[in-house]
């Protein structure tokens, strides 16, 4: 019998806050996402990459990460084994409590930027997927609680087996537990193995390129970098 045929599920946004604001590897943003589920999933055949994410508004000082997110957005849509699902990024305005009030003034309005669709999105084909049997193993990268029912299903009514890859280090515990049937940790080396090249372009001629400052954030970790594999 071959590799099980995996598909890899990835909460784009979660993931993102989970490696590279929360946890250490903010060097490693360009990020080669098949090849980084393979390097982790040695004993599994990745035969596809479902990416879930939403593009952010290029507003209230966010023109330059929306830049750096369309480069790397239209990088990954080039790599023939990943595809890239887009729910929203919205603002909406709260009256919100402030943390140390000053006298008189206990809430403030505030614009809380909040990123809709992807977890259903996440959890839509991650059932489709079992019901059409296009894995024989499912992967979920992400660390939201909000996903233990729609991996419920798939384990207990579908039959089929549920992992899930977690960012060691990434400020947060697990919350599978043993939800799940298998985690994965995701280490340094995991990060630093599979980086896109600097330019990528795609098969129309669109060319695509590392934003600067995260190539220098990578040089930077890369003259740093210290083996974990035995971590």
């Amino acid at each position: 019998m071959g590799l099980p045929r995996t598909i890899v599920y990835v909460d784009g946004f979660n993931f993102y806050h989970s490696a590279f604001v929360r946890g250490k590897h903010g060097g490693f943003k360009w990020l080669d996402m098949p090849a980084f589920c393979r390097l982790a999933l040695p004993k599994n055949d990745v035969v596809l990459v479902r990416y879930f994410t939403a593009r952010v508004l290029a507003n209230g000082g966010r023109v330059r990460a929306r830049r750096r997110q369309d480069q790397y957005l239209g990088a990954l849509e080039t790599l023939p084994s990943l595809s890239v699902h887009y729910g929203n990024f919205v603002e909406r305005k709260k009256y919100l409590k402030l943390i140390r009030p000053k006298p008189g003034e206990k809430r403030v309005w505030v614009w809380v930027p909040e990123e809709k669709g992807s977890d259903v999105n996440l959890a839509s084909y991650l059932l489709l997927d079992a019901f059409t049997r296009a894995y024989d193993v499912a992967v979920v990268l992400s660390n939201d609680a909000d996903l233990r029912e729609p991996i419920r299903m798939v384990r207990e009514e579908l039959g089929h087996p549920v992992g899930i890859m977690w960012v060691s280090g990434g400020g947060k515990k697990c919350v599978f537990g043993r939800d799940v049937d298998f985690v994965r940790p995701l280490r340094r080396w995991h990060f630093e193995q599979a980086q896109l090249p600097p330019t990528v372009t795609s098969p129309a001629g669109d060319v695509f390129k590392q934003p600067v400052p995260w190539a220098r954030a990578a040089q930077r970790s890369t003259s740093t970098s210290r083996p974990d594999r035995a971590n």
